[in-house]
């Protein structure tokens, strides 16, 4: 099985930055079609960070 890589994500309610390899992704409809985001929880606040990783291919 193949380790995820570490991806940055920014925690807007706590204004840091931090990078984990604990992350899930998942895939959005939005109005430009379906996106992959990958989703993580702040260890800074607990809230769900996501970040987008670019259009489904």
């Amino acid at each position: 099985m193949s380790k995820k890589q570490k991806l940055k994500f920014y925690d807007i309610k706590a204004k840091q930055a931090f990078e984990t390899d604990q992350y899930e992704v998942i895939e959005k409809q939005t109005a430009r079609g379906p996106m992959m985001f990958a989703v993580a929880k702040s260890p800074y606040t607990g809230i769900k960070v996501y970040r987008l990783l670019g259009k489904k291919k």
